[in-house]
């Protein structure tokens, strides 16, 4: 639920670690369940700079985690048998969930030169009450070209927070791939800001499709007026190789969306009690390919949504309303396939000291009957969430950068 760019800027943006340009490089306004969450192996904030930067440095990060959803026996109701690449039966029932756990990376720096960093390291998923001890033991390597100031492309290990809306991209999908592979280019600059990647995560063998997905997301800022624009496209299929030649019928799913918003900061700074009002207006779009080889399964539908949100003290209040038709998203949050929603959420970081900080938050959603049928008498769907995050970094040796190689 990760609705970065379409609610303004959010004060609790810090700068991370590692690679991460910032916490939401496009002013997510919410944090992790609907929110700006930190990379899960980049580390939420860094340590002081040395006036000269070490050219060798270690960089560990950790991130302790809940995150619970009840949906009260909810069966979102369905136009259509497919949902992006799954197929139901006139509706889907959604359940609640708890994920406990850990999330630690360990990487080392080093500075090539002004413009080019190389990170190498492992990075480990520890589900608490899990039956592993360790899910996930994933490797780290990325080259980091910054040719100017807020601008980087990164290669090999990517930042996977990207700065969607839920519908089109659902955080949730961080706790079963928090590492991306591909390719991926930032910008961060005053008027324009960028989250450009493609992302491969399943090779094509006999026994899987090949997977991977591609997405923009842009903001244009001018004053308080921003324009938002985000593109997701998600592909599952292709061709196995010779000897074993067969071919897999591509599915695809597209989603897009943009709209205005306006946000007006007090002039006060972060200091006074009300930091930061504003609204949006999102339009959203979709055109699902379940079975290339079967044209008449594919589906084209649209929504819009419009959210207000206000900043009092830090904490962030937000309340919107969605309306949709036939909208289906393989990648996005799947109570975004209701006819009509009202949610309400809720998020605020407390920074411990530069090295830690705790991040709370939640949402609730009260789904209209028509668009869904539930055993407990349509309660309203909940979730709740807090994360502990910490890090730090240490140059090694004496051996840093000279003052002619930093112009």
């Amino acid at each position: 639920m990760f609705r970065a760019g379409l609610g303004g800027a959010a004060e609790e943006a810090k700068s991370s670690a590692g690679l991460q340009l910032d916490v939401a490089p496009l002013d997510c306004p919410r944090p992790v369940g609907s929110n700006c969450f930190r990379s899960w192996f980049d580390a939420p904030y860094r340590s002081p700079e040395p006036s000269t930067p070490p050219r060798l440095s270690v960089e560990v990060a950790n991130t302790t985690y809940v995150y619970n959803v009840e949906s009260q026996s909810t069966f979102i109701k369905r136009p259509y048998n497919c949902q992006g690449f799954y197929c139901f039966r006139g509706e889907q029932e959604v359940n609640g969930f708890t994920a406990i756990g850990d999330f630690t990376s360990l990487q080392l720096r080093y500075a090539v030169s002004s413009t080019v960093s190389l990170y190498g390291g492992v990075f480990f998923a520890i589900p608490f009450g899990g039956a592993d001890t360790v899910r996930q033991i994933r490797p780290v390597l990325t080259l980091n070209y910054q040719p100017t100031e807020g601008v980087n492309l990164l290669a090999g290990t990517i930042q996977p927070r990207h700065p969607f809306h839920d519908a089109v991209f659902d955080d949730l999908r961080y706790f079963v791939r928090p590492v991306e592979q591909g390719v991926q280019f930032l910008v961060n600059q005053r008027y324009y800001q960028q989250d450009l990647f493609f992302n491969w995560y399943q090779e094509n063998t006999y026994q899987n499709n090949e997977r991977f997905d591609i997405g923009y997301a842009g903001k244009l800022k001018w004053g308080p007026l921003r324009l938002n624009a985000q593109l997701h496209w998600d592909h599952a299929g292709g061709e196995i190789p010779f000897p074993d030649f067969r071919t897999i019928s591509a599915q695809n799913n597209l989603v897009w969306a943009g709209g205005p918003e306006l946000a007006f900061q007090s002039p006060f700074g972060q200091d006074g009690v009300l930091r930061e009002i504003g609204a949006a207006l999102t339009m959203f779009g979709d055109r699902d390919e379940p079975n290339q080889r079967t044209p008449t399964l594919t589906s084209k539908g649209h929504a819009h949504e419009i959210r207000g949100w206000v900043n009092l003290g830090g904490y962030r209040v937000t309340a919107s309303r969605w309306k949709s038709n036939n909208f289906v998203t393989s990648a996005g949050d799947i109570f975004y396939g209701v006819e009509k929603m009202t949610e309400v959420t809720f998020a605020k970081f407390f920074d411990l000291n530069q090295f830690a900080s705790i991040e709370v938050g939640g949402w609730l959603r009260f789904i209209d009957q028509k668009s869904v049928a539930s055993s407990s008498g349509g309660a309203p769907a909940n979730s709740f969430y807090a994360a502990f995050h910490w890090n730090f970094d240490v140059g090694l040796g004496k051996v840093n950068i000279r003052e002619s190689e930093m112009r």
